[in-house]
């Protein structure tokens, strides 16, 4: 009996442990938000300081927690994909390492490690749009692949892009709706798709 072609051959079940990474990193984005509210109201229009309180802290840690996971995740998912089919793009895996090396520093910054504890807003809103890009490339480099159901892909490249179009619209005053409901919604969001898309990809025979 030959042996299964390379589209015959299963998926590794290691796609239930990128599975688990973007299940906790939606959980983890969805955490933030649940924090961010309690946080905007103590703080008003000043930004927010990880050394000031344990809720600012927990925030963050959350926060970074959630990029790390994802970038992790998308991190071991285009490598497998490219050692299998060579089907992932160089700078889709460039931007989830980036990902996870920025929420990784600013987690050496929250434990203390490098002084002080704080966050870093540059590093996190690089690893924010790391994230989102490499999402975005990994859905449309897999959408015609049969390793990944086309399901996946497409959340994946819509997740992506419609993260990064809903954070440019929590830009824009809604009236009297306080910005601390609005300003960290789209990760709320985005942390539910996290979620579904890891349900989906643990499912996956």
């Amino acid at each position: 009996m030959s042996p299964p072609s390379p589209s015959e051959t299963p998926p590794s079940p290691l796609i239930r442990w990128e599975g688990v990474a973007a299940l906790l990193g939606g959980a983890l984005w969805l955490v933030a938000y649940a924090l961010s509210v309690p946080l905007g109201r103590e703080n008003g229009p000043a930004r927010a300081d990880a050394s000031a309180s344990w809720l600012g802290w927990s925030y963050f840690a959350a926060f970074s927690g959630a990029i790390l996971a994802l970038g992790a995740g998308l991190t071991g998912l285009q490598v497998r994909l490219w050692r299998r089919r060579r089907l992932v793009s160089l700078p889709g895996l460039l931007l989830a390492v980036l990902a996870f090396a920025s929420a990784g520093a600013n987690a050496l910054l929250l434990m203390g490690l490098l002084g002080p504890a704080r966050f870093d807003h540059a590093r996190g809103g690089q690893g924010v749009m790391a994230t989102c890009v490499s999402a975005a490339l990994l859905g449309f480099t897999t959408r015609r692949a049969p390793w990944l159901p086309r399901g996946v892909s497409t959340a994946l490249l819509a997740t992506g892009v419609l993260t990064v179009v809903l954070i440019a619209a929590s830009t824009v005053p809604l009236g009297p709706v306080p910005a601390y409901l609005v300003d960290d919604l789209p990760f709320a969001l985005a942390g539910a798709a996290w979620i579904s898309l890891g349900v989906a990809m643990r499912a996956k025979p």
